[in-house]
């Protein structure tokens, strides 16, 4: 049995973007029940999707706890549209903060993981800039961030010849096992 059908729940879906930009993100929002404690918003990690098992313990844990949950996969990932390929973290910014805009009211506890975490880190920031919304932020929880991972983790590690890949084409395909 799927995820979907365990629980019942169906993704809804929003467009994020303009014209060719415009990618179709599904989003799971649980409601929370009648308690004001902060309601958790999962941010998941690059090539992860939220029925993943951090995201479905976290949901459930909501569940038990009468607590409002959101969860959403990026575009190119899970059930969201658009092409991995076309993925940056800009974009992937932009969808976690109308997600949050048009999901959450109240107190949000935004929780990432991996580059999630570093997602977290951006969307808490955008949250101050814009401030005075239906949802503020209460707290952040980063489950082994990874911050600016494409310039430390990989930027520094690649040859001169890849490095100048991505300048002249904007894009260097790594060879992987996994396609």
């Amino acid at each position: 049995m799927s995820e979907t059908a365990a629980s019942g729940q169906e993704p809804a879906f929003i467009e994020v973007g303009e014209g060719r930009e415009a990618r179709r993100i599904a989003v799971r929002a649980r409601a929370g029940g009648a308690s004001s404690a902060p309601g958790l918003v999962w941010l998941g990690g690059f090539k992860s999707d939220m029925t993943g098992t951090k995201a479905l313990a976290l949901d459930a844990w909501a569940a038990e706890h009468g607590r409002s949950c959101v969860r959403f996969d990026y575009s190119g990932h899970g059930e969201s549209g658009g092409e991995f390929a076309d993925g940056t973290i800009g974009r992937w910014l932009e969808e976690s903060v109308a997600v949050f805009s048009q999901f959450c009211s109240g107190s949000q506890v935004v929780i990432g993981s991996s580059m999630g975490g570093w997602m977290a880190l951006l969307l808490a920031r955008e949250i101050a800039r814009r401030g005075g919304r239906k949802a503020q932020l209460a707290g952040l929880v980063l489950i082994a961030p990874a911050p600016d991972f494409t310039e430390e983790l990989m930027w520094k590690g690649f040859s001169p010849e890849i490095r100048a890949e991505i300048e002249t084409k904007g894009v260097w395909l790594r060879p992987s096992e996994y396609g």
